[in-house]
Parts: structure tokens; C-alpha cells; sequence
């Protein structure tokens, strides 16, 4: 080719390069402008050999120099290419009587209709036709005619009579040179049928129609069995070699390429391109093509529903569909591709079916093609789910990360199929092992187990995952790294599958600290229950020492008194009746006393008539003893709303301290007053005696007594006293 000479466009392939020069076609490949993209040496010397070359570089204004006055050339062209059609057999004569055949192919990117070019083939058919009716070839003329891969024949006559034919017609057809001549085509014998499949008669052949009314028939396919059996597809196409006469038909030219590799190549590609489009539209995945400059030439169904698109938005720029926010980042990773030619993993945001945002994993590529047209192929997987699925998992991590940093509980995960336990760093300074120290397995931690309750730990276990429960609870002493026990808490919840379990997952608490304060206030609690049973026994004492002096101090001087009266009475008959009657009071007010100590000493009494007439009755003793003031307030109703052991605490603690007050106290005014108030059952005793310092007298069996039945009703006592200034003593406690 001429060096000086460029199409200015990328560089042909060299195997295409050599398959154009061994053609002696003219041959020009063009864009679907029909600007030249690459030409072979024929076409470059026919586009030289003219005087008037077109200024640029377009094929249509070469034809138009090369064929004036045949417009028809361009329209027949445009047209192929608008309707998808093969253009062939179109015969042009120059100004210089060199009959060329024009043929125009189109290749498009397969299962699209996006035009990546336009092959242009122009044959110099190197003979002059001469009008008139029979025509004698010579030489020249048959070689030519042979030399040809079409079969052409010439026919005349209203039978369509066989005048000439080629080698290529007589080998489809079946016949010598010898036997076709001057053979109708009803004498053919064989059969012809249409594309789809019907018989095409003779008087349908494409000849006829043209001896019978001189139209020009191009580009009809039409399938023929021969005589032989053998089928041919033919693309045929005729001309007139003179000026039609209907009442002489004349001499018609019809020439005819076997197109069946083409036919079977094209149900190849047609099946191909099925499985293609069946496989690309059934995916869920959207799926696309782009040219290098960012137009779309192929998109599936899920990329159509995805972005609201039709066939319509085909060959339209990417930059015109998507949103701005997300096509800079699409277009960036397109020339990723481009510049490097290797295929590109990438994350990318865009929409979802339901035209929300998500997110996608895209896998872009080049796809390889005949031209040097570059084009990206791209499929994407909505991740979107898997994404936030992530995201959340990462979230939890991070959660339970924290959440082991700050619980006080010690996180455990065991999996029960592999054997292999999981402990949070906050087990490591409980127990003082470092991580490498502990091995991960289920035996490590029941070897550091007490051996008083390995045993049954580990029968535990194996009974709640014989049992499939889910949850499982114990507690055991754990030997720690320094040697030394503490107690904990292990709680774990059980994950089965398919009736095994493969997982638990638990926490450790430490219950050390606990156990010693349980155990302290176990101490605590046994001394009081051994203080409050001292207190009862000294209690006792008193009482029965108090009992003792009553009966020795008063009951027995009575008895004593009664008893020398009547002795008086033996000796002094005179005064018998009145020493007797004199006797018989004493023993009377003997009988009075022990009646009165056996009733202070009697709680029923409490139960049946209430505790309020008890303490009336205690307030008219303390008054008969000594002179003295006593006020005492308490609602009627209280009695009914108190139980009966509230009653009676109330009775012996008035009982206590108004003894306290006749033995100790020296006072002239006493002031008793039960309240209820905001849940509280309120007890005060009040006196205007000499009093005493309670820091040194707290300690008496009185107010031991009063302060133990206040705490066994889990109430409180006060008191608050000063020499010379009283004594106050009051009791709370809980209703």
C-alpha cells in the first residue's frame, strides 16, 4: 500500500491486512459514516487511478466519481444497511464502459444492532456487453465468466431458453456446459422453494419474472435440489442486457452466489445468539455492553428493569442515563479497562430493582471483535444484602468486642464439633492465666476444676447435651495460675443442628466476693441468733427473778400477815371474828396479786380482747403503785388494722418501759402515744424523770428486750435521754 497514503485511523490487524492484499476485489471497509477505516491494495490503486479525487476520504463521494449519474448505488446501500439486509450484485458501468458488481456487507455486533462497519466490495467484471440478442463469447470472454465464484448464466425467450453459463452454474445446477445449454429451465428437472419452505414454480424463478416484465430482481434467496439430490442456497439476483420488449422478451443475465455455508452459519448464529439472549435475559444479574466511547449497545432485561430503560435508550451515552453522583465512578473504571486491557473487579453504588440505593459488584472486561473497535462488556452482582449483612456483622463484632471489655462477666464460645472454646480477655485476669497459657479445649478448663465438683460438673454437662436442653447452669471453685480457688458462676445456652449440638455460648461470673460476705454474714446472722437467744434466757431470768420478788416482796408479806392474824385469832378468842375477817382480806388481796401477775404474764388475753384495755389496765397499776399523770393516745380502729404479734410487741414494750419508768425514773408525768403514718407503726414513751446518759446504760436487759422485739418485726428503736431531762424512747416498725 502507499505509505504516504493513511486513513488516519488505527492500524489494521496484519492477518486482516493480508487477507484484503490476496483479494483482487476492490475491497473498502468504512464506519457507518462511510468514512474509510481500511482498504486493500485494489481499492487503494482504483481510488488513485481516478483524476478527480474526492477531498476527504468517504466512499459514498467516491462511487458518485466513479459512477455518475448512478445515485441509485448509495440509495440501494443505505437502504440494505437500514433494513438489515446483505446489498449484492449491483452492476454499475463507468463512463469508460467497465462494468463493475457492487456488493455491501454490515457487521454488527452479535445478538445487537449496533453497526461497527461497513465492507464495500467492488469486482471488475473486465467485459463489454453488447446489446443485442445472442451474444457469442469468445476467449476472453469465458475465461472471465469462469474465473467468477458466482454462477451466471444469460437466458432469453418466453421459456427462459439457456444461452451461457459459467463452470460455478453448471456445478450447482448439476449439469455439463454441454447439457445445460439450450435447456429450458422446466427441463432442469430438480426443485426450488422459497426461505420459508414453499415450492417456488417456474414462472415464480426470478429469470422469468424479469424475461416477463423486466423488473430487476436483487438479493432473493431461494434454496435449489438439484437433479443430483444436492441442495443449494442461492442468492440470486438478474439484469437486462438489452431494452425490454414484452412481445420479444429479451436477454436477461442472472447470477447466483451459494450462500449455504452462509445460511448454516447464520442458523448457527441465529441459534448462538437465542441462547444468548434466553441465557442474559434469565439472569439476575444485570448485564451490558458499551462501545469505548460510552455508548450502550447491549443491555439484558435486568439492566433495562434496574435503570427504566427500553431498546430505545440503545446506542445512547451512559453519561446521558445514569445519575451524576454515581456515572463519574462508573466511567472511571471503564477507562481502567481500556488503558490496561485486563479485566476489573470493583465495588460500585447504584440502583436496586426497586430504585433504591445499593450496592454492586461489578466485573468489567474488553471483549474481543473483528475491528479494532474496542468494546467493554460488564455484569454486576446486587450485594446490597450482603453488604449491610456485613456491615452488621461487623457492628456486632465490634459490640461484643466492647461488650467483654466492660461486662464483669468472663465470655466463653465453645464449638462443640471441632472441640475448640473461645474465652474473652477479661478470663485471662480473673484467673491469671495468660491466653498462650490456656489450651482451647473443654479439658484445660475442667482439669483446673476442684476435684470435689469436677465430677459433677462434667456429669452436668453431659446430661443437659444428652437431653438437648439449651440452657445449662453451675457453679464450681476454679484453681487459678497463683494456686489459689475462686468460686464461679457458668452459665451457657446450647445451639443444636439436626438434633447435635454444635455450639454454646456463655458467660463465667466470679461469686468469690460473694460466697465471703455469704459466708461472713452467715457468721454475722449465727452470733445474733446467739446474742438474741442470750437476751431470751437473761429475759427469762429477769422475769422469773422479777416474778420471785413479787411473790417474796408483796404476795408472800400478804400471805405471811394473813398468816399471824389467824395464829392471833386461836389466842385471843375475843377478837377471833375480827382477827378471821381481818385474815380473809389479806388472802383475798394475795389472791388479787397473783391474779395480776399471771395476767401481765399471759399474751392471750391479747388476742382476745385486743392489747388497748391491757395497757389501760397497766397505766391503773403504775397509778395505784405511785401518783402520777399518764396520757395515753391511740386510735380504736389501729386494733383492728395490727396483727396480733404487733399487738402483742406494742403490750411488752409498754409493759418494759413503763416498769423502767416506776423503778428508775422518779417521774410524775408518763405520755404513751401510738400513731400510724405513711406505712410506719409508730411507738412513743415518753417521761419527765431524771433520765440517765445512754451512752453508759443501753446495755440492760430491758432495753434489750425492747430493741430485739422491735428488730424481730424488723422495726428500729431510739432513744433519747439526758440526766434530769427525761427519757424518749420510741419504736418504729414496718406495717
Amino acid at each position: 500500500m502507499n505509505s504516504s497514503f493513511t486513513t488516519n485511523y488505527r492500524e489494521m490487524a496484519p492477518w486482516l491486512e493480508t487477507i484484503l492484499n490476496d483479494c483482487q476485489d476492490a475491497v473498502f471497509i468504512t464506519d457507518r459514516h462511510f468514512n474509510l477505516v481500511h482498504w486493500n491494495v485494489a481499492a487503494e490503486e482504483l481510488w488513485f487511478k481516478q483524476s478527480r479525487r474526492p477531498a476527504k476520504k468517504n466512499v459514498v463521494d467516491f462511487l458518485n466519481l466513479l459512477f455518475p449519474g448512478h445515485s441509485e448505488v448509495h440509495a440501494q446501500i443505505q437502504r440494505g444497511i437500514a433494513l438489515d439486509e446483505q446489498v449484492e450484485d449491483i452492476f454499475v458501468a463507468t463512463p469508460h464502459d467497465r462494468t463493475f458488481r457492487i456488493s455491501c456487507y454490515t457487521h454488527k455486533f452479535p445478538g445487537t444492532r449496533y453497526l461497527l462497519d461497513v465492507v464495500i466490495i467492488l469486482r471488475d467484471l473486465q467485459a463489454t456487453i453488447h446489446r443485442k440478442k445472442e451474444i457469442k463469447p469468445g476467449v476472453l470472454y469465458k475465461t472471465l465468466l469462469n474465473s467468477l465464484e458466482e454462477g451466471v448464466m444469460l437466458l432469453q425467450g418466453e421459456q427462459g431458453t439457456i444461452v451461457s453459463a459459467n463452470t460455478k452454474a453448471c456445478e450447482i445446477i448439476g449439469f455439463s456446459h454441454e447439457q445445460l445449454i439450450g435447456k429450458n429451465l422446466s427441463e432442469l428437472g430438480g426443485k426450488a422453494f422459497k426461505e420459508d419452505g414453499s415450492t417456488l414454480s417456474i414462472q415464480e424463478y426470478p429469470v422469468m419474472i424479469t424475461l416477463k416484465t423486466g423488473e430487476i430482481i436483487q438479493h432473493i434467496v431461494v434454496g435449489f435440489v438439484n437433479a443430483r439430490g444436492k441442495l443449494t442456497w442461492l442468492s440470486v439476483n438478474t439484469c437486462l442486457l438489452e431494452e425490454f420488449n414484452a412481445e420479444v422478451p429479451g436477454l436477461v443475465a442472472v447470477t447466483f452466489n451459494d450462500i449455504t455455508a452462509r445460511k448454516e452459519a447464520e442458523s448457527r448464529l441465529t441459534e448462538s445468539q437465542h441462547i444468548f439472549q434466553s441465557f442474559m435475559n434469565n439472569t439476575h444479574s444485570p448485564a451490558w455492553i458499551l462501545d469505548e466511547d460510552g455508548y450502550i449497545i447491549y443491555m439484558n432485561d435486568t439492566f433495562k428493569r434496574v435503570w427504566k430503560l427500553n431498546d430505545g435508550h440503545l446506542y445512547t451515552n451512559i453519561r446521558d442515563l445514569m445519575p451524576a453522583g454515581m456515572v463519574e465512578e462508573y466511567v472511571a473504571n471503564n477507562l481502567k479497562v481500556l488503558e490496561t486491557g485486563q479485566p476489573l473487579i470493583t465495588i460500585e453504588n447504584s440502583l436496586r430493582r426497586d430504585g433504591s440505593p445499593g450496592v454492586y459488584l461489578v466485573f468489567k472486561f474488553l471483549l474481543q471483535t473483528a475491528t479494532n473497535k474496542r468494546l467493554i462488556g460488564g455484569q454486576s452482582i446486587d450485594i446490597t444484602e450482603e453488604k449491610n449483612a456485613q456491615e452488621e456483622i461487623i457492628k456486632i463484632n465490634e459490640r461484643f468486642y466492647y461488650t467483654t471489655k466492660a461486662t464483669s462477666d468472663y465470655i466463653w464460645d465453645w464449638n462443640i464439633e471441632k472441640g475448640t472454646i473461645y474465652r474473652s480477655e477479661p478470663f485471662s485476669r480473673l484467673t491469671g492465666y495468660l491466653q498462650n497459657d490456656m489450651d482451647n479445649d473443654l479439658y484445660w478448663l475442667l482439669e483446673k476444676i476442684h476435684v470435689e465438683d469436677r465430677q459433677r460438673v462434667m456429669h452436668h454437662i453431659n446430661a443437659c447435651l444428652m437431653a438437648r436442653n439449651n440452657y445449662w447452669h453451675d457453679e464450681y471453685r476454679f484453681r487459678c495460675a497463683d494456686g489459689s480457688y475462686k468460686y464461679l458462676s457458668d452459665k451457657g445456652y446450647i445451639i443444636y443442628k439436626n438434633g447435635n449440638a454444635v455450639r454454646a455460648i456463655g458467660a463465667i461470673q466470679d461469686l468469690t466476693e460473694k460466697r465471703k460476705l455469704e459466708a461472713e454474714l452467715e457468721q454475722q446472722k449465727e452470733k445474733e441468733r446467739l446474742r438474741i437467744k442470750q437476751a431470751m434466757i437473761a429475759g427469762q431470768e429477769y422475769e422469773r427473778n422479777e416474778i420471785s420478788k413479787e411473790l417474796h416482796d408483796n404476795v408472800n408479806q400478804i400471805l405471811s400477815s394473813a398468816m399471824i392474824l389467824l395464829s392471833s385469832s386461836r389466842q385471843n378468842p375475843d377478837d377471833q371474828e375480827y382477827l378471821i375477817d381481818k385474815t380473809t382480806k389479806y388472802i383475798d388481796l394475795a389472791i388479787q396479786e397473783i391474779r395480776k401477775i399471771s395476767k401481765s404474764l399471759n399474751s392471750s388475753i391479747i388476742k382476745e380482747i385486743g392489747f388497748i384495755d391491757p395497757v389501760e389496765d397497766i397505766i391503773k397499776n403504775m397509778q395505784l403503785v405511785r401518783p402520777i399523770e399518764v396520757t395515753f393516745h391511740c386510735d380504736p380502729f389501729l386494733e383492728d388494722e395490727l396483727s396480733h404479734e404487733v399487738q402483742l410487741m406494742l403490750y411488752r414494750i409498754i409493759q418494759e418501759q413503763t416498769n423502767n419508768i416506776l423503778r428508775y425514773a422518779e417521774a410524775s408525768y408518763v405520755k404513751i402515744a401510738i400513731d400510724k403514718s405513711n406505712g410506719w407503726l409508730s411507738l412513743l414513751i415518753m417521761d419527765n424523770g431524771k433520765g440517765f446518759d445512754v451512752n453508759q446504760q443501753t446495755k440492760g436487759i430491758g432495753l434489750l428486750n425492747i430493741h430485739n422485739r422491735a428488730e424481730t418485726l424488723g422495726g428500729t428503736m431510739n432513744i433519747d435521754s439526758q440526766p434530769m431531762r427525761g427519757c424518749r424512747l420510741l419504736v418504729q416498725v414496718p406495717l
